[in-house]
C-alpha cells in the first residue's frame, strides 16, 4: 500500500528494482550469462541499505548567538531512496528517532529536545518516561504486569512512527492484539521532515564555538521490549543511519 500510493508507483519502478538489484550472472548452470535479479532481498538486516535511505541537514537561524539569547535549529530530513514510508514493516516493533546534541568550546554536551507541533497524538512521537506493552503478559501469563519502557531513548527526542494500540489504547507490539492504529508519523517516500530545536544558551555555556550534530537512529525491536523478552541482541542494537552538524558562535 504505502508503495503502491508513492511515486515509484506512478514512474512504474517496482519494489524488486531495490530489494533484488541484478548483477551479470547465470539464473541457472545451464542458462545463458545475463543481468540476474539477485535474491537477496535486501532491507532493514542490512545496515548498508538503511543507511543509504535518508538525508539529513541542520542549520541554526543564527550563525552568532549572545550568551543569554535562543537559538533555533532546524533539521530536515529526506526519504531520498525507499519506495515505501520509513520506518516500514513490522512498524509496531521499529523505532526511527533524531537526537540532537551541541557541544561547547569545552566539551559540555547538551541534549536538545524537540519542538512540538500540536498534531493530534503527537505524544506518542516524543519520546517520553511511559510504560507500554503491557499485553505481554497475556501470552506469557504474567500477573499484575505494569509492562515496560515504551521508547527507551533519551526523553524528548522526536519519532518516526505509527503506533498500534490494544483494546485498553496502550501500545502493543503484537499484531494479533492490536485494535486501532495511531498517528502516522513515519517518512514517506521522497517526503521531507522538518523538525525545529529552540535552545536557550544554558548558564554554563561556554563561550566560544558550538557544535550541533543531528543524528537520525534506528532500531529493528523497541530495546526494553527487546531487554525483556531476552532476544539476540542485535535485534535491539542502535544503528546510526546518517548524521549531520552545524556550528554558530556563542559571543559575551
Amino acid at each position: 500500500m504505502e508503495w503502491a500510493e508513492g511515486p515509484y508507483s506512478a514512474e512504474g519502478v517496482p519494489c524488486f528494482v531495490c530489494h533484488m538489484p541484478k548483477a551479470r550472472g547465470r539464473s541457472a548452470p545451464m542458462a545463458e550469462e545475463g543481468m540476474v535479479a539477485q535474491h537477496i532481498f535486501l532491507g532493514t538486516h542490512n545496515e548498508a541499505k538503511l543507511k543509504s535511505a535518508i538525508e539529513i541537514s541542520i542549520h541554526p537561524d543564527e550563525r552568532e548567538v549572545p550568551y543569554d539569547g535562543v537559538v533555533t535549529l532546524q533539521v530536515e530530513l529526506f526519504n531520498a531512496k525507499a519506495g515505501h514510508k520509513i520506518p516500514t514493516g513490522s512498524v509496531e516493533d521499529r523505532i526511527l528517532w533524531l537526537d540532537v546534541r551541541a557541544v561547547d568550546s569545552e566539551g559540555k554536551e547538551y541534549h536538545l529536545p524537540v519542538d512540538k507541533k500540536g498534531f493530534d497524538g503527537e505524544e506518542y512521537t516524543i519520546a517520553a518516561d511511559e510504560l507500554a506493552y503491557t499485553d505481554m503478559a497475556v501470552p506469557l501469563d504474567l500477573k499484575n504486569f505494569k509492562g515496560v519502557q515504551r521508547d527507551g531513548i533519551p526523553v524528548g527526542n522526536r519519532i518516526f512512527r505509527m503506533p498500534y494500540f490494544d483494546e485498553n489504547g496502550i501500545m502493543t507490539i503484537m499484531q494479533w492484539n492490536t485494535r486501532s492504529l495511531g498517528v502516522d508519523y513515519r517518512i514517506a517516500p521522497r517526503e521531507t521532515k522538518l523538525e525545529t530545536f529552540t535552545w536557550e544558551m544554558p548558564d554554563d555555556i561556554a563561550f566560544g564555538n558550538i557544535t550541533v550534530t543531528a543524528r537520525i537512529n534506528y532500531q529493528k525491536l523497541i530495546k526494553p521490549v527487546a531487554d525483556f523478552l531476552k532476544v539476540p541482541a542485535e535485534e535491539s542494537e542502535i544503528i546510526l543511519m546518517n548524521e549531520a552538524s552545524t556550528t554558530f558562535e556563542v559571543y559575551d
